[in-house]
């Protein structure tokens, strides 16, 4: 196969914040000031399915280095081709381990630090050019995303759900289908089950992919607008609605604030504030600041 013809270099690391130093001012054992410096910096794993179709691009993740010197709340901040490498260049920067910056002898948080992962394929072989669109497949083989958009086609829901069923064995993305089909008959209880089977699946990370996307599109809106607000928090902790926002800004924001009202309504005002900060904060261009969820989210903090 074609992927074998292939040998991948991984240029993975690249600060583009303020450079770190381990140097630091110490007095006997306690060190009373010193730069964040990474210690432990794990490349992320070339997909699969990017390297046999010869994907080449990059992501650059943006991330906190906390005061024990892991990292949170990481997103994807810009990546080529959207819709590839989001999902393990998130992954790697979360096992990313730092040196803490430590100030008057206090340790603190360091916001906005970025790294750039570059994804480059060596040797002979075909490459892939794309443009801004995001990509829209999955690891659904072609003859299956066939005989589905056509049965999608034609609205006929129950072929659609015998189908994705029959194939449910080795890919247990086909739940979704399932249950998007139960919910285009109507019904509703049994559709949102198979989806909560997908999610909830505990044999596999959740993918990064537009099933993944969509399938969290319809449980946030539901369990929103269901009152189910506990349940809410629990897909916020299972998947984090950030690793999207670059296949479709409006929609992640919109999740985003469904996610911050869930908090707000169980007395989490903390966790409320935070994703409300995210949503103004992550509105970089003048386009995703005119968006009219990150309008409500500025209200609701008083901006």
């Amino acid at each position: 196969m074609r992927d074998f013809f292939y040998s991948t270099v991984l240029v993975w690391f690249l600060t583009l914040s303020i450079s770190a130093s381990a140097e630091g001012l110490a007095v006997g054992d306690a060190v009373l000031n010193q730069e964040y410096a990474p210690l432990e910096l794990n490349p992320p794993v070339y997909p699969h399915v990017s390297q046999f179709n010869g994907i080449e691009g990059y992501c650059i993740v943006e991330y906190t280095v906390t005061n024990t010197g892991a990292v949170q709340d990481a997103f994807p901040e810009e990546c080529q081709p959207i819709g590839i490498f989001e999902g393990v260049s998130v992954e790697a920067a979360l096992s990313f381990r730092y040196q803490p910056r430590v100030i008057d002898g206090v340790a603190v948080d360091v916001q906005g630090v970025k790294n750039k992962f570059v994804f480059d394929l060596r040797g002979p072989g075909k490459r892939k050019g794309f443009t801004n669109e995001p990509i829209r497949w999955s690891f659904i083989q072609e003859t299956d995303t066939r005989r589905i958009n056509q049965r999608i086609e034609k609205q006929d829901w129950k072929k659609l759900k015998k189908y994705v069923l029959s194939r449910k064995g080795p890919n247990y993305r086909m739940l979704y289908f399932a249950g998007f089909a139960e919910i285009m008959m109507g019904n509703k209880d049994a559709g949102y089950e198979y989806i909560e089977q997908f999610v909830f699946h505990e044999k596999e990370e959740l993918p990064f992919e537009f099933v993944t996307f969509n399938a969290l599109e319809l449980l946030v809106t539901h369990y929103y607008q269901t009152q189910q607000y506990e349940a809410l928090i629990a897909l916020d902790k299972r998947a984090d609605v950030w690793w999207f926002r670059l296949l479709e800004e409006e929609t992640t924001n919109q999740m985003a604030l469904m996610i911050a009202d869930a908090y707000n309504r169980v007395g989490d005002n903390d966790a409320s504030v935070k994703r409300l900060t995210e949503i103004v904060d992550r509105a970089r261009t003048e386009t995703a600041k005119e968006d009219r969820f990150v309008a409500i989210a500025r209200r609701v903090l008083g901006e």
